[in-house]
């Protein structure tokens, strides 16, 4: 049987875990039919992996026993933050997800000229969270990226970073603009109908390099995960 993960918070590990978690139980007892004495593999997000033992499996409560401390890592030295627009839940499901498994730190997503005019609220961010957590848990990663609030687009540019990247059909290659040593990232795509005129100005009066992906237009889903591909294989070079 594969490795098998679940996420608990670190303030709720201990030697006796008891999970209350109603969509966790049904996974684990009628999804993956795991049962007393079987494995499972805890993380925190923090960092820290622990094998466990089911100790009790109901249908209103999960008793796990730590075993052991398996693993326990750093932050990576790379922080990549990724911006992007509001847009769709599909879209956004698909950039956190796959940005996830490719090594993003922090997403922000962001509002501009021409984003979508979609509501968020805390609902829609916590389903965001369970995403980006749900693909942690996937591809093994120990730690879980943060997500931010809605941010304007004109005050999150002027943000302080090492080095900023915005995506553009007229940008320049990436691997020449990315220094040899680097420690913090942060890229930004642009939304369906791209960034404005009046826009790039604005990334370029604050510092922004323009990098060219594709010969071809890209969807925002496809730069975000391109992009950050790209520049995790760079960092670890």
């Amino acid at each position: 049987m594969s490795k098998i993960r679940i996420h608990i918070k670190s303030e709720q590990i201990a030697d006796v875990i008891e999970i209350a978690n109603k969509d966790a139980i049904h996974k684990i007892r009628n999804v993956l039919r795991l049962g007393t004495g079987d494995d499972l593999y805890a993380f925190d997000g923090q960092g820290s992996e622990y094998l466990c033992k089911i100790s009790q499996l109901g249908k209103k409560v999960l008793v796990l026993d730590k075993v052991s401390l398996l693993k326990k890592s750093k932050q990576s030295k790379v922080k990549l933050t990724l911006a992007f627009p509001v847009d769709k839940d599909d879209k956004v499901s698909l950039i956190l997800q796959k940005a996830t498994e490719l090594g993003v730190s922090e997403f922000i997503p962001f509002t501009s000229q021409r984003t979508q005019k979609i509501k968020i609220d805390q609902k829609k961010l916590d389903r965001w969270a369970k995403v980006i957590v749900e693909a942690v848990r996937q591809s093994e990663r120990l730690w879980i990226p943060q997500i931010r609030d809605v941010a304007n687009f004109k005050n999150l540019i002027r943000s302080n970073h090492e080095l900023k990247l915005a995506g553009a059909i007229t940008g320049g290659s990436l691997e020449k603009l990315l220094p040899k040593k680097f420690s913090d990232v942060f890229y930004i795509i642009g939304p369906v109908g791209d960034f404005s005129p009046q826009e790039y100005s604005e990334l370029g009066e604050n510092g922004f390099e323009f990098i060219k992906l594709s010969n071809y237009l890209l969807k925002v889903e496809t730069a975000a995960i391109v992009g950050v591909g790209l520049i995790n294989y760079l960092a670890r070079g």
